[in-house]
C-alpha cells in the first residue's frame, strides 16, 4: 500500500474525540472491550465500531481470552503519536 494512503488512515482514525480517548485508555495497558463501555459511555457496538476503525488503521490489535478480546495498542511508537498531536494542538491553543 501506498505510504501517503496509510498515513491518510492514521489520521482518518485520530479523526473521532472517540477514538482518541480509546488510544489513551490503552495506554494504560491492555483492556476488554467490555471494560471500555463504562468508561466512554457509550453502547457496546458503538465501542466496537471504533476498535475495528482503529483496528484498520493498524493502531490496535486484539487477541481472544476465552470469550473475551483483550484490546492494546499495536506499537509503543502510538504513545508518541499522541504525545505529538497533544504538543502540536497545544501550540495551536496558545496562539
Amino acid at each position: 500500500m501506498d505510504k501517503d494512503f496509510l498515513i491518510a488512515s492514521v489520521a482518518k482514525a485520530l479523526a473521532s474525540p472517540v477514538r482518541v480517548r480509546i488510544l489513551k485508555i490503552l495506554e494504560e495497558g491492555e483492556r476488554c472491550g467490555c471494560e471500555l463501555v463504562p468508561l466512554l459511555s457509550l453502547d457496546p457496538s458503538v465501542v466496537s465500531r471504533h476498535l475495528s476503525v482503529l483496528a484498520r488503521a493498524g493502531l490496535v490489535e486484539s487477541r481472544r481470552d476465552g470469550v473475551r478480546i483483550l484490546w492494546r495498542l499495536s506499537s509503543p511508537e502510538i504513545s508518541r503519536l499522541l504525545r505529538c498531536l497533544e504538543s502540536l494542538a497545544c501550540e495551536k491553543e496558545a496562539v
